[in-house]
């Protein structure tokens, strides 16, 4: 192959479908909207209309590069990217064929990588939906979801979403949960909670870094709050609040990370904080305890064979968690969940 024509196949694979290559290769896609997400790639988003791609847990995004969504985050190198989208084997090519370009690789310093502008979601004009999901469907206390949402930590997001039925343009309402992200009383950060029961979403706010969301629910009388508890979920958050004795929560701080992110845990003990770690009872959570050496808060959920703080709150609140300690010595406490 000479090097216009690897130029010409290079560039056609940077503009292909990347929405297609996804979909006829296997992967698991869920539409959210105009939105596509890949779950074998958490954060992954694809908007098919612009052959757009963004990453939420990398804060990097594309439009119309292809290649190197395969290379940053799926992990191919250029070569087996070029392939993957045009299907044309392309290893014999000599190296010094390549054309350069601007655009970041893995390997590529921070800096170069694309900046995604920081904006809160727009507001809705009430929080009935998101009362509705959080009190109805996940259980949460109403007076704790009111709490939230007057000390500004919790909102309903409102957005036009644009589609088409039959080649005939439709537009729909998006609504979400955002729990706000603040430092030093500035809002940096949002972490997104749909709250459609059945296609569920979870994400950060585009152009949210390293922060995360957190509540102190009883600051100490000095001001110095000093032990820090971790959740996967501002909701796994509110559910354990809900069990909870305020006045044994006097100077602790409640973190949600919006996953696993070891950031969250070095930012806290840099402040100062004794972090425990109240992460789900499965082998990811367990393994993030081991790697970060942190202490651990899993007995409650060990003790009723359950997932998250969340699914525990469910059970109590339906009166089902007698019964699923009942069978406590027929199940492997721990086990895999999907």
């Amino acid at each position: 192959m000479n090097k216009m024509d690897f130029k010409t196949l290079t560039q056609a694979a940077r503009e292909a479908d990347l929405a297609e290559f996804f979909r006829t290769s296997g992967y698991t896609l869920k539409l959210n909207g105009a939105n596509i997400f890949i779950e074998e790639f958490p954060g992954l988003c694809v908007k098919q209309s612009t052959n757009q791609w963004y990453s939420f847990y990398s804060n990097i995004g594309r439009t119309n590069n292809s290649i190197d969504c395969l290379v940053d985050i799926c992990g191919m190198d250029f070569k087996q990217a070029v392939h993957a989208l045009m299907g044309q084997d392309v290893t014999k090519t000599p190296t010094q064929s390549y054309v350069k370009y601007p655009y970041p690789s893995r390997n590529s310093p921070p800096q170069l990588k694309q900046k995604v502008e920081f904006q809160m979601p727009k507001h809705a004009a009430d929080m009935r939906r998101v009362f509705a999901y959080l009190c109805k469907e996940r259980k949460i206390p109403a007076a704790i979801v009111g709490e939230f949402a007057r000390v500004g930590l919790l909102y309903q997001s409102e957005s036009d979403v644009t589609y088409s039925i039959n080649s005939i343009p439709q537009t729909a309402k998006k609504v979400n949960a955002v729990f706000v992200h603040f430092e030093n009383n500035v809002a940096v950060g949002g972490e997104v909670q749909g709250i459609n029961s059945y296609k569920r979403f979870k994400g950060v706010v585009a152009g949210t870094g390293d922060s995360f969301f957190s509540y102190t629910p009883r600051p100490s009388a000095d001001g110095e709050n000093r032990k820090a508890y971790l959740f996967e979920s501002a909701i796994d958050l509110m559910s354990f609040l809900a069990f909870c004795d305020r006045k044994k929560l006097n100077g602790i701080t409640l973190v949600s990370m919006a996953g696993l992110k070891k950031a969250a845990v070095k930012t806290l003990q840099v402040l100062g904080f004794d972090v425990l770690a109240c992460v789900d009872n499965d082998d990811a959570g367990r393994k993030f305890v081991a790697d970060n050496e942190l202490k651990q808060a899993t007995d409650y959920l060990e003790k009723a064979d359950v997932k998250d703080w969340s699914e525990l709150r469910y059970l109590q609140v339906e009166g089902r968690l007698a019964l699923k300690n009942m069978r406590e010595s027929k199940t492997t406490v721990g086990r895999k969940r999907t």
